[in-house]
């Protein structure tokens, strides 16, 4: 009878690669569990500034349209003889000059805040820069 061949050795390697793996999936996750947290809170950031817009522009709107009210009744007001025509035209001018800074406020605000997910953006590219070796 023939002898069964000797079994191959197994191949050993010194490092666990099922436990390196693990561990570089591992990382993966955490570091992508930063960045989505990272990238959640500018988004709320961002909502929030324009939630804030959105509250000036209404505002703005509805000092608008009251300036148009008091003007088309100051305008009525004109036709009578008394003193409501400078009550009238004190509460045209007030409202004008509320729409005016309103859309300046919403204006500049819309104009001054970053650009969404900046600071996630600047973390990508620091990892990017680390995986690369460079400093």
């Amino acid at each position: 009878m023939m002898d069964a061949p000797a079994p191959l050795p197994e191949t050993t390697t010194a490092a666990d690669p099922p436990g390196a793996l693990r561990g570089l999936f591992a990382a993966l996750l955490e570091a992508l569990h930063t960045r989505l947290e990272l990238a959640g809170v500018e988004l709320e950031i961002h909502l929030r500034a324009l939630l804030r817009s959105l509250i000036w522009a209404v505002g703005a709107v509805a000092c608008a349209m009251l300036a148009l009210a008091f003007g088309m009744l100051t305008l009525v007001a004109a036709l009578w003889s008394s003193h409501r025509m400078l009550a009238l035209l004190g509460g045209t001018l007030l409202f004008v000059l509320l729409a005016a800074l309103f859309g300046y406020l919403g204006a500049r605000a819309l104009r001054i805040h970053p650009d969404v997910l900046e600071g996630s953006l600047e973390q990508l590219a620091k990892d990017e820069r680390r995986a690369r070796g460079e400093p």
